[in-house]
């Protein structure tokens, strides 16, 4: 029962914390659930973000899923799922009645533009923090980043799944 609370609590704060959507995630599940509770080893924050990247929906959902479950069975990821996108669920209810008043303000827009650039440390902060569990070894790292420059130098031309799946086949040649 505490595990199942300490969950609760946790994807809370994950999914209060979730502003930016996606890999801003990250960090902070790392956070809350490797150094702060200790359920997950970084190794397996590593296997649980990539099995998350490549499942359909949200990365919070999907990874609130799995540790739920890891750690408490179904309930707990029945009751992990719920909480993580609860906090949005709150948050654009009360905001879907004033945006269009706030929308304009001009220190809401300011509040925004510092917001953003806290998510963009994040961003950067999850692919660094995940890159280093993912990249051991010097061909990864070259498949890293041949992958990067695919993706923005031929952006909008090539598609993400297209390069995730060559980035496979390669690794199956080579290692």
């Amino acid at each position: 029962m505490q595990k199942l609370l300490l969950l609760t609590v946790s994807f809370v704060i994950i999914g209060i914390g979730a502003y930016g959507g996606g890999l801003v995630t990250v960090p902070l599940m790392q956070h809350e659930l490797v150094e702060i509770r200790n359920f997950l080893s970084m190794e397996e924050m590593s296997r649980i973000v990539a099995i998350a990247q490549i499942t359909p929906g949200p990365i919070s959902v999907n990874a609130a899923t799995f540790v739920g479950y890891r750690v408490c069975g179904l309930g707990g990821a029945l009751l992990t799922s719920a909480v993580v996108v609860l906090p949005a669920i709150l948050i654009l209810s009360g905001l879907s009645h004033i945006q269009e008043r706030m929308a304009a303000n001009p220190h809401l827009l300011r509040v925004r533009r510092g917001l953003r650039a806290g998510i963009l440390s994040l961003l950067l902060f999850a692919t660094w923090s995940y890159g280093r569990g993912v990249v051991t070894a010097f061909p990864e790292l070259v498949i890293a980043i041949a992958a990067f420059l695919i993706l923005t130098l031929f952006e909008k031309k090539v598609h993400p799944l297209a390069v995730i799946a060559g980035a496979g086949l390669v690794g199956i040649l080579i290692f």
